[in-house]
């Protein structure tokens, strides 16, 4: 149920609402997506989507909530197989409870026709079918953990696996019932059970005791993604036995895996198969264990079944559930835009102003200070200038700068980053579920409620949105409520969040992409086949006239130097540009001074090293001007920056061969040289190349540069604009 909602989240946001999860008891851990139901504080014209969980205290919520309410119903479980336990009482009052909720509910929704029978049985009026879905390429076979895999590589055949929780109404000992008859047939044959159990109740020892009995019986409990996936993509064949599926997610993941299912006909099972794989409606174990070996043996019935399951998680699809659950709410949020002379444009990103230096950041306030003249702006922003902390430093509220109106909203909650990383470092990497991508991201933030209000809101105020940088929440949640009008500068570089499905609606959804070089571009259609059309655009240059004699008295320096500008962070590569510099001066007397401007959590050391913090506009163009080369250190770069500004006053580049952007912007100008930046020789070496063909290089930069112009950047930016206009 959980997983759903989070999944209808997303739904939502394509359908251009926004809004938050509540739940009545939330693990700190997962705070930063899911909130306490205590503070969930609606207004009148809200409207609140409620998962029903049986004797669940926020029934009795949500009929006293002073709004407009929907209800989500999953599944009930039969009271019988709780006979004589202490769940029996609060069971049978759960369809009272659903009963009471008719009546202050506007809409109904069951999640197959066999919940909306329940539904209308219980007294519901308005009721609507909206199936769950499956995204099905979380479940090939790159996405199955390797240990997992060899784990259960060994086992014998054929080898069954089921997935669910261990309850009495999922019928486990049924499933134990068929193993032992297929244990006659093939000796070897395994079971598997993935879900979670109680290893300490009195039923699920009896069980255990019966499949020890029997052999060849393991319950895997809780396992995490990547280990579910090797599960299906070891297995045989799935089998389920509970007699009581509202949907049966477990069922459509298993067709995903390319797994053939055999399930018993009860509740909505039938529904969810859609005439696919194998149903049953009685439980003869016998033939049923002659049954599962056949699956598991001939392989022209196996293809026969698994081409058929293909086709029923294809219309178990997102857009289908997207499709019943627009025309199932109650409310709705238009996109239209108003006629109006003059262009309308948003600004959407993370954080802004003259206070940030460097990175997408600071190509987004260009972009829209030179559309200004052409255009209406407003940028929607939070109160952040730290990236890693996302405090609140600037004031919310409605400010102007020059031009342009910006609107602040507050960040809810500072990220903390040892924390962060230790996530990252648990889940990058690894095939993962909708849900764990979705809490990265909420953790990685910054999550400003107003700015995702306004986004829907205003959603018709605007000829277009214009979205900076992938990797952030505004972008990667605010894309698909406003999906018509949305362009995405993704500023994309390979790391390992690009790996996400969860951020695919922010490449397979806008009207374009666009892109600064044509690394980007092909890294991105390599990540995401269904990418929206993209464009190159790249940035502009209006480089000053630097006067560095003005730069080396300011700072004292009297020897030709070396330049870095930018963010003072080991991600950057500053650490080991630091270290490929000490090496050379050890070697050489005279090996050029490093100048480091800019700021961060690292502050530079060394000999010969001279940190300079953070400068203006006007000693940045000196310090260029003045350099011997500028460098370029990092690897995740989507578009160099630096680079081009260094090329247009004429000052080679020197960059890590390791980033494919950097690379081919030193090899499509000829105006700069490339180096390995764990590699003290290459450094070395590319530092003397620069000395040696010096006037070379900068004539080739100069020239390069003077393709970055900013009317030609803006002009694709309004061609872009209009043609969401016209469309419109």
């Amino acid at each position: 149920m959980g997983q759903a909602a989070v999944a209808w989240q997303r739904v939502l946001r394509h359908l251009g609402h926004n809004g938050e999860l509540y739940a009545d008891e939330v693990a700190p851990a997962w705070r930063s997506l899911v909130r306490p139901a205590s503070e969930l504080k609606p207004a009148a014209d809200d409207f609140v989507l409620y998962h029903h969980g049986i004797a669940s205290p926020l029934a009795s919520r949500l009929l006293h909530l002073p709004c407009r309410k929907g209800l989500v119903f999953h599944n009930v479980t039969p009271a019988r197989f709780y006979e004589g336990t202490r769940l029996a009482g609060p069971l049978i009052a759960g369809r009272a409870q659903l009963a009471a909720m008719a009546d202050f509910v506007d809409v109904s929704i069951g999640v197959s026709q066999f919940n909306a029978r329940e539904l209308e049985v219980a007294g519901h009026r308005h009721v609507k079918v909206v199936p769950l879905f499956v995204e099905p390429e979380r479940f090939v076979g790159a996405c199955a953990d390797g240990r997992m895999n060899s784990r259960l590589s060994g086992a014998g055949r054929p080898r069954v696996v089921s997935v669910s929780r261990v309850v009495p109404h999922k019928r486990m000992e049924d499933l134990i019932a068929l193993h032992e008859e297929l244990r006659r047939i093939a000796p070897r044959a395994e079971l598997w059970v993935v879900g979670g159990y109680a290893p300490g109740n009195a039923a699920f020892k009896a069980l255990q005791r019966r499949a020890d009995a029997v052999g060849g019986v393991t319950f895997l409990g809780r396992v995490s993604h990547a280990e579910l996936v090797a599960a299906y993509r070891s297995a045989d064949v799935f089998v389920s036995m509970s007699e009581h599926e509202g949907f049966g997610v477990p069922l459509v993941e298993a067709m995903a895996a390319d797994l053939p299912v055999i399930a018993f006909g009860a509740a909505a099972v039938p529904e969810t198969m859609g005439g696919r794989g194998i149903v049953f409606d009685e439980k003869h174990f016998a033939a049923l264990a002659e049954l599962v070996h056949l699956v598991s043996h001939d392989a022209e019935l196996r293809s026969t079944l698994i081409e058929g399951q293909r086709q029923r998680v294809a219309e178990l699809s997102f857009e289908a559930t997207r499709d019943a659950l627009r025309d199932a709410l109650p409310v709705s949020v238009g996109e239209g835009t108003t006629t109006r002379t003059r262009r309308r444009v948003a600004l959407v990103v993370q954080r802004y102003g003259e206070h940030i230096t460097g990175g997408a950041e600071s190509l987004a306030r260009q972009v829209v200070q030179h559309l200004a003249p052409h255009a209406d702006v407003e940028v929607l922003t939070t109160c952040a200038v730290d990236h890693l902390t996302w405090a609140n430093e600037l004031p919310a509220g409605t400010s102007r700068d020059g031009d342009l109106t910006v609107h602040r909203y507050p960040v809810r909650r500072p990220r903390r980053m040892r924390e962060f990383n230790r996530l990252s470092d648990a889940l990058f990497n690894k095939p993962l579920d909708f849900v764990t991508e979705t809490h990265w991201l909420a953790e990685q933030g910054p999550f400003a409620p107003g700015l995702f209000d306004a986004i829907s809101a205003r959603a018709a105020d605007f000829d277009a949105f214009l979205f900076f940088t992938y990797l952030y929440a505004p972008t990667a949640w605010g894309v698909p409520m406003v999906a018509k009008k949305a362009i995405v500068i993704p500023t994309a570089h390979d790391e390992a969040p690009l790996a996400f499905g969860a951020l695919k609606d922010v490449f397979e959804c806008p009207r374009v992409l666009l892109t600064n070089t044509p690394e980007e571009a092909e890294l991105i259609a390599s990540r995401f086949p269904k990418v929206v059309r993209q464009r190159e655009v790249g940035v502009g240059i209006e480089p000053l006239e630097g006067q560095p004699q003005r730069f080396r008295e300011h700072f004292g320096l009297t020897t030709p130097y070396l330049l870095y500008v930018g963010r003072m962070e080991a991600g950057k590569g500053v650490d080991e540009l630091l270290r490929r510099h000490q090496a050379l001066v050890r070697q050489f007397h005279d090996a050029p001074a490093l100048v480091l401007a800019g700021s961060g959590d690292l502050k530079p050391t060394g000999t010969r090293v001279i940190y300079v913090g953070r400068i203006d506009e006007e000693a940045k163009w000196d310090a260029l001007t003045g350099a011997l080369a500028v460098v370029v250190p990092s690897r995740y770069e989507s578009l160099s920056l630096l680079t081009l500004e260094a090329f247009a006053v004429g000052t080679p580049v020197i960059g890590n061969a390791a980033s494919d952007v950097v690379r081919g912007q030193l090899e499509r100008s000829g105006a700069g040289l490339p180096f390995v930046l764990e590699d003290d020789a290459s450094f070395g070496e590319a530092v003397r190349r620069v000395g040696d063909e010096r006037d070379m290089l900068s004539a080739a930069g100069k020239k390069f540069a003077k393709k970055y112009r900013w009317d030609a950047v803006v002009r694709a930016y309004l061609e872009e604009i209009d043609l969401i206009r016209r469309q419109s």
